[in-house]
């Protein structure tokens, strides 16, 4: 198993994603439309270049908490394409190896 997993919250208003330490359960990246910095610049909130916004600024904090792989394990609602695949894909094309659990 990985020591950090992601956690991506997508809704009909804004996305959320985070990278957490396993063990400690503490949070080492946090990004979301939500805050003013990433709002200000984004066109729509909950659409699929948001979602890629959110990757490469998650890779880019992920980094700098020596963050350079992690496990995702989808929830039983959540279905691994759209939006989802996007901020995962954007995490992988950034530098962070992203390990894909769809049991």
């Amino acid at each position: 198993m990985e020591p950090f997993t992601l956690d991506v919250f997508i809704s009909k208003c804004f996305v959320s994603a985070s990278v957490t330490h396993r063990v400690t359960c503490k949070q080492v990246a946090v990004a979301g439309t939500n805050s003013k910095d990433i709002k200000a610049v984004l066109r729509s909130r909950s659409d699929i270049p948001a979602c890629l916004a959110i990757g490469r600024i998650l890779a880019e904090r992920g980094r700098e908490g020596d963050v350079y792989t992690a496990s995702y394990t989808r929830r039983e609602r959540d279905k691994f394409e759209g939006k989802i695949r996007a901020v995962v894909q954007s995490l992988f094309d950034n530098g962070i190896d992203i390990k894909v659990y769809l049991d």
